[in-house]
């Protein structure tokens, strides 16, 4: 009978080990999700710098070369501002997926820090916790200035895509040359911040992975 309770305790001390540890969370697999949407944002932005330089291509193309029959040169720039508008719907999007995980993550790093008897260990993982956050924080922060600076450019050259759409005439090339030349100006700043953004995203992505880069 001895034999059996013990074996019976034994059993009963398994399940509730095995249902303790089952309960314990997994905060990494948040740290992943979040680490994803960084990388996915960063490979976006990328993209969005391609459709930049390919919607001033064929802005200049049109403006400076313009074929005999215009149309074909316009429909290639209106194709490529329709991606480049697309691909910035899309970061937007998942930044603020990036931005809800981000939070989500932070929240259960403080909950399961707080159930840490050891001093030491709650200390080490509160100012862990305080340095990526502040680095999520800071790029945040960066992605919303970036796009602040982007909003304007992208209108613009939406503004050139209505007004040839209008007259799209020499005498309408002639008219809109002097803001395709203020658009090639403007993107150098904007391309040059949307860099940087795609390097941070990539970078805090790497550092919240829980996969270690060889």
């Amino acid at each position: 009978m001895k034999i059996k309770k013990l074996i019976r305790n034994l059993f009963t001390l398994i399940i509730a080990t095995g249902f303790i540890t089952g309960c314990a969370s997994d905060n990494y697999k948040k740290s992943a999700s979040t680490a994803a949407a960084l990388a996915k944002s960063s490979g976006m932005i990328t993209k969005g710098n391609t459709f930049i330089d390919e919607s001033l291509a064929n802005l200049n193309d049109l403006v400076s070369n313009p074929n005999p029959d215009l149309r074909k040169q316009f429909k290639a720039f209106k194709a490529s501002v329709n991606d480049l508008d697309s691909t910035a719907k899309d970061i937007t999007s998942e930044a603020e997926e990036m931005k809800s995980q981000g939070e989500a993550y932070f929240a259960k790093w403080d909950k399961e820090a707080a159930k840490m008897r050891n001093e030491d260990i709650r200390n080490r993982s509160e100012a862990r916790k305080n340095e990526v956050a502040s680095r999520f924080g800071h790029i945040s922060q960066q992605y919303d200035e970036t796009k602040t600076a982007f909003q304007p450019f992208l209108s613009d050259l939406r503004d050139v895509q209505r007004f040839l759409a209008t007259d799209l005439t020499a005498g309408g090339l002639a008219a809109i040359r002097d803001i395709a030349a203020k658009a090639n100006r403007d993107a150098m700043p904007v391309k040059a911040s949307l860099g940087n953004l795609s390097e941070e995203f990539k970078g805090l992505g790497v550092s919240m992975s829980p996969t270690v880069p060889k």
